[in-house]
């Protein structure tokens, strides 16, 4: 097959690709051409875990904030790509420390992720050697709501290349177009941004000393969006989300790569794009996490 052939043929497969992502959700077949049955989802992992801490910062919030953090997460690889979604609900432990709108309550908040990498290997063919593994096109949003005197309602939305490179497990590197619109409950109006970039990473690496473990996180680091509600600058903001975890479900009896326990810890500066010029408190957070894991 010639050059020309390939990359229509890969043009196709890019754009049933971006039509049936959400498809791919529905179940783990799919009716083809010629009424064959095709496997849509190839792998998957689904997660539910806990997180906690005792000294989360919040922008103009002097005080440190305890939290327990509730998570279920999903990802599976399915024909053109991978897809990653996760839920998390953030629960204050004390209203002293971060009330609700009312102040009758500690604050929660309930943020969610999608994202979605079409695989250039994967519609394309495309080979890569050395320490690249495959580079994708990623897109997706998040979505949150906070119950405090702010009332964030963040609805970002991003797109850009991604490598994926060939280690253990899975590392990838991304830089995207970055779009945000939010809600500021102080002034009761919204808070639009301006476009900016956004460099974001993922990985998942296992080892074993002893006991099988994985180190596992995130970063992004998101450029200045123009001014916030306030008429106040933002700053470049830095987010860092990594764990340590052992795999102790076969000391308990259950099998392996189900329960994990282990350790985190989260560096986030300039949070939500605060310069702290002008927010002089609560814009920088330096927090160790316990973390438990189950997966299935």
């Amino acid at each position: 097959m010639g050059a020309i052939e390939r990359l229509k043929g890969g043009l196709f497969r890019l754009a049933a690709g971006a039509l049936v992502a959400g498809a791919a959700l529905t179940g783990p077949t799919m009716t083809g051409a010629g009424g064959a049955k095709a496997d849509i989802i190839q792998w998957s992992d689904t997660f539910a875990a806990l997180r906690y801490g005792i000294d989360y910062q919040e922008p103009a919030n002097p005080k440190d904030v305890a939290k327990i953090i509730f998570q279920l997460g999903h990802t599976h690889g399915w024909t053109y790509g991978t897809t990653f979604m996760n839920l998390d609900v953030l629960a204050g432990l004390s209203k002293n420390e971060e009330a609700s709108k009312d102040g009758s309550k500690a604050a929660k908040e309930i943020y969610f992720v999608f994202r979605e990498t079409l695989s250039s290997s994967k519609i394309f063919g495309a080979e890569y050697g050395g320490i690249i593994r495959d580079i994708g096109l990623t897109f997706g949003t998040d979505l949150s709501y906070k119950d405090a005197a702010f009332n964030a309602r963040v609805r970002k939305f991003v797109i850009g290349p991604t490598i994926d490179f060939d280690v253990p497990g899975f590392a990838n590197i991304g830089l995207q177009a970055y779009f945000e619109h939010n809600y500021n409950g102080i002034l009761n109006q919204p808070d639009d941004f301006d476009p900016t970039w956004r460099v974001a990473g993922a990985w998942g690496i296992p080892f074993e000393v002893g006991l099988p473990f994985k180190f596992k996180g995130f970063f992004t680091v998101t450029g200045e969006k123009g001014d916030n509600g306030f008429g106040q600058a933002t700053a470049i903001e830095y987010l860092v989300e990594s764990a340590l975890l052992a795999d102790i479900g076969p000391n308990l009896g259950a099998e392996k790569g189900h329960f994990y326990l282990g350790l985190g810890y989260q560096w986030w500066k300039n949070k939500f794009g605060n310069d702290p010029k002008f927010t002089a408190v609560g814009t920088e957070a330096s927090v160790p996490q316990l973390v438990v894991e189950f997966h299935w």
